[in-house]
């Protein structure tokens, strides 16, 4: 696996090799609030095809569209990211292609074989459908998906872009974003912004133990609230 800067953060937030996360997508979510970046976790529709598995990596981003009869294909750009996945740490596909265009359902288990076995990819983020899903189960591959359906018909859709930005669940996601998902959905952060979504993490987790210790001790009652977390009550004297 290629080393980078982020690889030491990766493990921390539960690539490898195993076990409890740290941080879970609800948690980075609050760390995103806390220091007011927006819009950067995915529509609630992008669920886990496997429930409760967790999954942190690196994007690499794909765009297809519908195919305009010119004998277009996506072959040659999903090779091209394939291998890209090869220059990062802990790669995680993107992929946009048209919702609701039925019979495009790319993902199922011959890529996601290619993508864990030969390119070592960790998981994948597609906004549409997923089929193969007996297959990726036994796989114990993570995809975040909208749906699972069974078709797919030759010819429907072509390549628009490689590592240039992707809107999937309603987020623009762009290559190198850190990509986590878990049970509750997806979050994809910015790299430049990662340090102080962590710090701000670690800080909503120190709230939280705080606050529960206080709870347990003392009762849910609104004192404690205010005292311990304010920003729950912005009315209250």
């Amino acid at each position: 696996m290629i080393s980078d800067p982020h690889t030491r953060v990766l493990k921390k937030l539960g690539v490898m090799p195993t076990g409890l996360p740290e941080y879970s997508t609800a948690t980075l979510s609050d760390g995103l609030q806390k220091i007011g970046v927006k819009n950067r976790v995915l529509e609630p529709a992008i669920r886990p095809f496997l429930p409760f598995t967790k999954m942190a990596g690196t994007a690499v981003t794909v765009k297809l569209g519908a195919a305009s009869g010119d004998g277009s294909s996506y072959v040659g750009l999903l090779a091209d990211a394939y291998k890209a996945g090869k220059q990062v740490t802990a790669p995680v596909l993107v992929l946009e292609h048209p919702v609701g265009l039925q019979g495009t359902t790319v993902v199922g288990s011959g890529m996601t074989h290619v993508l864990r076995d030969l390119y070592g990819f960790v998981g994948c983020v597609v906004e549409g459908a997923i089929r193969d899903s007996d297959e990726i189960k036994r796989m114990n591959f993570p995809v975040y998906c909208r749906s699972v359906h069974p078709e797919y018909i030759w010819g429907m859709l072509k390549g628009i872009s490689f590592n240039e930005p992707v809107i999937v669940g309603g987020v623009e996601v762009s290559s190198g974003d850190i990509i986590v998902g878990d049970n509750d959905g997806v979050v994809a952060i910015p790299p430049h912004h990662l340090p102080k979504v962590l710090e701000a993490a670690n800080e909503v987790l120190e709230q939280e133990r705080v606050l529960l210790a206080a709870i347990d001790q003392d009762g849910y009652t609104v004192e404690v609230i205010k005292r311990f977390q304010p920003e729950a009550l912005p009315d209250v004297e």
